[in-house]
């Protein structure tokens, strides 16, 4: 089996940078050891497919768009019309499961994790930064705590999940992995970063 390596290996081992008051406000790094999955049904199927997550699951899948169904090791999200993502730890093989519980008569079962890198930023400055490079309201009274939306980052598709008072998650496609933590580090620079993971 091949070993999943990281797009930002060698990003993530640089050092962080000050901001233009000596302080780092910020803290960026990738979140690892998880797996993500994309369930879509066809429309005439989708009280099949709800029933089927559900008894797998434990739980329904998200009526709407842009709120997170969470469990206590998974996180569910409504990315489109019958389309969900669902987010696991990495020794879980949904993919699998789904797939003998949804047939192709249902819909789809399409494994995403080695096709994005979950980037997160948390600090007191990150919805700033964030708000930067894309056009939403990260209010905290409007992009509450577990709310995301699928929206863009420039010229790239991302999804970003507010998962903390202060901390966003990024989910971008692995070919623009690099490109999007070089935009972050550079919009953030002023505020003074660190590097984790």
């Amino acid at each position: 089996m091949f070993e999943r390596q990281s797009a930002l290996a060698g990003a993530l081992s640089l050092a962080g940078r000050d901001g233009a008051d000596g302080q780092r406000l910020l803290r960026l790094g990738e979140v690892r050891g998880w797996r993500l999955v994309q369930l879509a049904g066809f429309p005439q199927a989708m009280a099949d497919v709800e029933r089927a997550a559900r008894s797998l699951l434990g739980v329904d899948l998200p009526a709407r768009g842009g709120s997170v169904v969470t469990t206590e090791d998974r996180q569910l999200m409504k990315t489109g019309p019958e389309t969900f993502w669902i987010v696991s730890p990495d020794s879980e093989d949904l993919t699998t499961a789904l797939r003998a519980i949804v047939g192709p008569g249902l819909g789809a079962v399409t494994p995403l994790s080695n096709s994005r890198t979950r980037i997160y930023i948390e600090g007191l400055e990150a919805a700033k930064v964030v708000s930067m490079g894309i056009a939403l309201d990260f209010h905290r009274s409007t992009f509450r705590i577990g709310h995301f939306a699928m929206t863009g980052l420039h010229h790239t598709t991302v999804l970003v999940h507010r998962t903390g008072e202060e901390r966003y998650e990024l989910y971008v496609l692995r070919s623009f992995a690099l490109w999007t933590w070089e935009w972050l580090t550079d919009a953030a620079l002023q505020f003074g970063y660190a590097i984790g993971i």
